[in-house]
């Protein structure tokens, strides 16, 4: 059993690393520091899946705070990484004074990371950015991860009013043999950039059209392939909007189209795309238990996330 030595605390630093044992996965590394909390899950669970808690002193970050997590899925271990709420980002007295969380993840051959949090809620006046990356062996490791964003405080009329939302999403390879000096490669790069800054003259609440969340949730690798399909195969199955049909532009992408789901469902709209071995859903909702009943519909139906990770790791969706 081989591990990396732990690194350096610092402030806002958190590090996981998990192992396959015995046809499950243990914690080898779990440490963590203010204001970052990473709590394991307490009962063991019947899947394979290590389970492991992401929150914060008091709920959530305030102006200046800075979160730094790496995280190592050994070769076929498992890991569901979720929260216990809402992250909610406090307002600050400055737009230039901003709150930064920042994830980089490796996965190795044949493991899988889950990343489920809930939303993140950014409240009025509130300035945050978000980078996370994901290192994957070129074709047996897996990886699936949901970023989503709420409105704001809706019990309070809040709505899209922060000075400044950005969220970086970055999928890489790594090279097949560990040995090899060659470069990693870029798959996929996705950003997500609302700048209260820019020189809009009305504001996001006009500009998101009323919705009050959306979200990207990205899907790679041979564990996540049946759910990837999945989405793929229920997106092409649903009429589409003023009669556009799917665009093959760029020609790696398929079923590009954004389509609303029956009115029996939740009023809810999405789009999914496969793109260099990717499949990116995206998706918008009037509120967020809308969003959160959608999802939890498809993945239950699916199957594999409660299957590969155990019924605990869908709790950010309940």
């Amino acid at each position: 059993m081989t591990t990396s030595p732990p690194r350096k605390r610092t402030v806002g630093g958190g590090e996981i690393d998990i192992e396959a044992f015995q046809r499950s996965s243990s914690i080898a590394t779990l440490s963590s520091t203010y204001p970052l909390r990473l709590i394991s899950h307490p009962v063991r669970t019947s899947s394979r899946a290590a389970i492991i808690f992401m929150s914060s002193y008091g709920g959530g970050l305030v102006a200046g705070d800075h979160v730094d997590m790496h995280v190592r899925v050994r070769p076929k271990a498992r890991l569901a990484l979720l929260t216990q709420g809402s992250t909610k980002i406090y307002k600050t007295p400055s737009k230039d004074f901003c709150t930064e969380q920042n994830l980089t993840a490796t996965i190795d051959e044949g493991a899988a990371l889950l990343l489920l949090p809930d939303p993140v809620q950014p409240y009025k006046g509130s300035s945050y950015k978000q980078s996370q990356a994901f290192h994957v062996h070129p074709q047996h490791s897996s990886v699936a991860f949901l970023d989503w964003l709420s409105a704001g405080r809706a019990a309070r009329g809040e709505a899209w009013e922060f000075f400044q939302w950005r969220g970086h999403n970055e999928v890489w390879t790594l090279p097949a043999n560990a040995g090899h000096a060659a470069p990693k490669r870029l798959l996929l790069r996705d950003n997500v950039i609302l700048d209260g800054m820019s020189p809009l003259e009305h504001s996001y609440r006009d500009e998101m059209d009323d919705l009050g969340i959306f979200g990207t949730l990205i899907l790679r690798g041979p564990v996540f392939h049946p759910l990837a399909q999945f989405f793929l195969k229920e997106f092409t199955s649903l009429p589409r909007v003023r009669g556009v049909s799917s665009t093959t532009t760029p020609s790696t992408m398929k079923a590009k189209t954004t389509t609303t789901i029956p009115t029996a469902s939740p009023r809810l709209t999405w789009t999914a795309a496969s793109i260099r071995g990717c499949v990116i859903v995206k998706f918008g909702a009037k509120d967020v238990d809308e969003a959160k009943q959608w999802l939890r519909d498809m993945l239950e139906r699916e199957g594999t996330v409660e299957r590969e990770f155990g019924r605990h790791s869908l709790l950010c969706l309940q």
